[in-house]
């Protein structure tokens, strides 16, 4: 059969429609087992012909060539023997270029979208055959999409490739110094590598060349200014750089500033506002997440602080992004200087010598920059910088109402206002001037109505409306941050503005003349500030008992002056807290005292009991005071709940014993009684 009988048959024999609207389903019954009989002759006159030594072998394969790109033939291809037949053709030395080429046409289209083709290559150990082609550079317009067209979507063949170190033929190549002669294929040599990656030990097997051929390229015309070349380039150093391996040479190697400069091309070079194709789009996008979960990898590694300090040209690049104009070189910035600021030391250099919290200032008080990504990495980094006390006072603006608390009420935005909310607690724990900041009235106008309003209104009005018990928990505990201090330093330089009206001081008990400057203030600033519902939170919440146990050191503290006490009355009204109230004093979930007795509400019950002094007195004796629990000590941890509590109720009853109601005065006075029984006991035993 001659070469123009072949291809008239295959012409007049196949679907006779393109590749893109070729429709299987609409072929007659038998159709495929038709065309493959069709083949069987002419695979005979193939082989006779190759046998003969005839150069006619490249003309007819020519042909097949061309009806190959016919999908209609392609199953037939390889059911009749003719894609293993030249596969093993190609297999031969000596080959004329000619028939190599017609020969990879072949077989890249019958391949195409056919697994049971790519199945007979692999069966074959025909991959080994065709990668070894690659070592002929004239041959690459063939070569490489024939092993795209084997690979794609084939995993059993992405694995036989690297496992054949097909990375390391590629690298080769890229590198090589006539890449011009095939520079339009670098597309298919990065999809290639890509599928690569997807294999488990690839990155073990490849050429540790791979992320600087790559990178260089990228960043060197004439792929710098082609958009698609650099995505393709570039997504093939992130893809391999996401192993440890190549994020250590990374580090420890010269390429690092080459990475950045990459980096900064991706970001600056191309106007994604230009860009019409949205596939591309994408990939732009999807480029960049790959990038900077790199800069992620890459500097959280260890390694990378003692490689590269603060003093450093790459830690000096870093900070001149957080001064770029650039939201994500900017984001990027704060998320490497994040991962270097894991020390109090760094942390205080970072803001003490290299002022790095105050481009980030200016940022967060823009009303005009809503990207969630870049709000929410400027604040984690500045989560690092506020852990040091040093730096606390120094990064107080940051509490000014037009900056982080401004950014509480972006509900839509659940992440930044939770990364918010936890920047404001680190700010505000023990340190005074940012608690008195946070404090201070929202105007100094005595007729204005946000003269009695703060920013601890926002934090407050967060936790009420939040649906995440993460974002509640933090405010919750900032709240408790801002008592602390409260009650652990003196009033008067904390609330200089909350001064109560003269109208407003009550008389709550026969000695309420002499309740001193302090009590006055703090009572004037919890009367315009319902903390109480917020910290019960803390006590409520079942997840975390350092957190509880915090909060009852916190209680204990309040509870030593007559407003902070009074705060902590409410609070024993929320629902559930006597009973964890109960249960950290005495184990129990309820006082024997309690048991079968009548259902009347602790706010309802008439006073039936009277305050017994005895009670309060011998707790007194035990010479308890609030302390701190170590939340990784557990057993002790439950001893100074118990005794945090313990001295929280004394407080109470000696402030309050008169007031309150008689179930609720006979609990506390429980409770205090078996309470003291149980650390009098504790205390005989380990003395």
């Amino acid at each position: 059969m001659s070469p123009r009988e072949i291809e008239e048959m295959l012409q007049r024999e196949g679907s006779q429609v393109s590749p893109d609207k070729y429709d299987e389903t609409s072929e007659t019954v038998g159709a495929s087992q038709r065309r493959t009989e069709l083949l069987i002759p002419i695979l005979a006159a193939c082989r006779e012909v190759w046998t003969s030594g005839s150069e006619e072998i490249e003309l007819m394969v020519e042909k097949l060539g061309d009806g190959s790109r016919d999908v209609a033939w392609r199953v037939p291809f390889g059911d009749s023997g003719i894609l293993e037949f030249f596969l093993r053709v190609l297999a031969h030395d000596g080959l004329k270029q000619g028939l190599q080429i017609h020969i990879l046409r072949l077989v890249g289209n019958s391949c195409a979208d056919t697994d049971v083709n790519r199945a007979r290559v692999m069966q074959g150990n025909h991959l080994a055959t065709i990668i070894n082609h690659l070592q002929d550079e004239s041959l690459i317009p063939f070569t490489i999409p024939v092993l795209f067209n084997i690979l794609v979507d084939y995993e059993p063949a992405q694995l036989a490739a690297s496992e054949a170190n097909l990375n390391q033929r590629l690298i080769a190549l890229l590198s090589s110094p006539n890449l011009a002669n095939f520079v339009v294929f670098i597309p298919y040599f990065c999809k290639i590598l890509i599928l690569l990656t997807s294999q488990e030990g690839e990155t073990g097997r490849a050429s540790p060349n791979t992320v600087e051929v790559a990178l260089r390229l990228a960043t060197s015309m004439p792929s710098r200014d082609d958009l698609d070349d650099f995505i393709s380039l570039v997504t093939v150093a992130a893809a391999y750089l996401s192993d440890e391996n190549f994020q250590i040479a990374l580090i420890q190697g010269p390429l690092l500033q080459l990475f950045l400069s990459t980096f900064y091309h991706a970001h600056t070079h191309f106007n994604m506002i230009q860009v019409d194709d949205a596939d591309t789009v994408a990939a732009l996008n999807k480029l960049y997440a790959a990038l900077l979960n790199t800069l992620a990898d890459v500097t959280g590694n260890d390694l990378f602080v003692s490689c590269h300090p603060l003093q450093s040209q790459v830690a000096q690049t870093f900070l001149a992004w957080l001064q770029s104009s650039n939201p994500q070189l900017q984001t990027a910035g704060c998320l490497a200087l994040g991962n270097l600021s894991r020390s109090d030391e760094v942390s205080m250099a970072l803001v003490q010598i290299h002022f790095a919290h105050t481009p980030l200032m200016r940022l967060l008080s823009n009303p005009e920059i809503v990207d969630a990504q870049l709000l929410h990495s400027a604040m984690s980094f500045l989560k690092n910088l506020a852990i040091p006390v040093q730096n606390k006072p120094l990064l107080g603006s940051l509490l000014d109402v037009s900056c982080i608390p401004r950014l509480l009420s972006l509900d839509t935005s659940p992440q930044v206002q939770f990364t918010a909310v936890s920047l404001t607690r680190l700010l505000l724990v023990n340190c005074p001037p940012n608690v008195a900041r946070i404090c201070a009235p929202l105007s100094a106008d005595p007729a204005s109505s946000a003269r009695e309003r703060s920013s601890v209104h926002a934090i407050i009005a967060l936790h009420e409306r939040s649906d995440a018990e993460p974002t509640r928990l933090e405010a919750a505990r900032a709240i408790a941050a801002i008592c602390r201090v409260l009650h652990s330093n003196p009033v008067a330089s904390l609330l200089p503005d909350w001064e109560p009206p003269v109208v407003e001081i009550e008389a709550d008990s026969p000695d309420s003349g002499s309740v001193d400057a302090e009590n006055q203030r703090l009572g004037y600033f919890y009367s315009k500030h319902d903390v109480g519902r917020v910290l019960s939170f803390l006590i409520s919440q079942q997840k975390w008992p350092s957190l509880r146990s915090e909060a009852w050191f916190i209680f204990a503290l309040m509870c030593r002056s007559k407003e902070g006490s009074r705060v902590i009355i409410t609070v024993l009204q929320m629902l559930g807290i006597i009973t964890e109230l109960i249960k950290a004093v005495t184990g129990r979930d309820a006082l024997p005292s309690e048991i079968g007795s009548s259902g009347d509400s602790i706010e309802g019950a008439s006073s039936s009991a009277s305050p017994d002094g005895q009670i309060t007195s011998m707790a007194e004796g035990l010479g308890l005071e609030p302390q701190q629990a170590d939340p990784k000590q557990r057993e002790s941890m439950i001893r100074v709940d118990r005794e945090n509590a313990l001295v929280m109720c004394t407080e109470l009853l000696r402030a309050w014993g008169h007031q309150l109601p008689g179930l609720r005065l006979s609990i506390l006075q429980d409770v205090v009684k078996e309470g003291t029984e149980i650390v009098a006991a504790q205390k005989a035993a380990s003395s």
